[in-house]
């Protein structure tokens, strides 16, 4: 019975900050959104350069995609933070803030600076070289014959891509592709080491210090994030189920 009592009063002194994990989750998944989004663009680029570029495209669209998967994301993210610096260029820039009020609190949520420009773009470029191969094998999937047979209709190469080859791989990727989109929210925490960022580990530490309770923080903090995932992926799973080719 104490340790109920105990572990019910370590529950509520944490969620007490709930405005402060709600803030944190916040930042997170606009962090994730906008990476799993700019990666998506850079993979799918990364991808046709692989499958279509020639000998120099592929081969320099390959090397990037073995250094970023071949490279710690924390030293990747140390790297690009530190760069401006070591350059001596100039990293200060815009910063975007936004509150509004729920239940009485007043969540404040910075958008943008330095710190999470750098998060949102070492994230972005690291899942891109991911999401590239994931697109360059639902590429190969469809097969060189339905190209051929596009061109021999009299479509461009580049038409042929487009309308022929890319609408079945976006497709047949989202299964593959589904285990980036799930595991990049759990990426996102590597951020924090960079500092500056208030996302929900910073958030988190914050909390525990002030409780003294770092285990139930980071409970409750491991649930948001579980919640998080097979939410994504239970997503994934219902539009691959309503797109998925006949057949296949």
């Amino acid at each position: 019975m104490i340790f109920q009592a105990n572990l019910i009063e370590e529950l509520l002194a944490v969620l007490g900050y709930w405005d402060r994990l709600f803030s944190g989750f916040l930042l997170t998944m606009w962090m994730y959104g906008w990476a799993l989004l700019l990666g998506f663009i850079l993979g799918l680029f990364l991808a046709i350069l692989r499958v279509y570029g020639g000998t120099i495209f592929s081969g320099v669209a390959t090397g990037y995609i073995e250094i970023m998967r071949g490279t710690p994301l924390v030293a990747q993210l140390f790297f690009i933070f530190f760069l401006p610096n070591t350059l001596n260029i100039p990293s200060e820039m815009w910063v975007i803030e936004t509150s509004f009020s729920i239940f009485n609190k007043e969540i404040s949520l910075k958008l943008l600076d330095y710190p999470i420009f750098v998060g949102i773009l070492t994230l972005s470029l690291n899942s891109g070289a991911y999401q590239a191969e994931y697109l360059r094998g639902s590429i190969v999937s469809v097969g060189a014959g339905q190209l051929e047979a596009a061109q021999s209709l009299g479509m461009s190469r580049l038409s042929s891509i487009r309308h022929v080859v890319l609408p079945q791989a976006l497709r047949r990727v989202i299964p593959a592709w589904s285990n980036e989109a799930a595991y990049l929210p759990k990426y996102t925490v590597l951020v924090y080491f960079i500092g500056g960022v208030e996302e929900l580990f910073f958030q988190a530490d914050f909390i525990q210090h002030k409780t003294f309770f770092p285990l139930t923080t980071y409970i409750i903090v491991s649930i948001m994030f579980l919640i998080t995932i097979t939410s994504i992926s239970k997503l994934l799973e219902f539009i691959h189920k309503r797109t998925a080719i006949p057949g296949l």
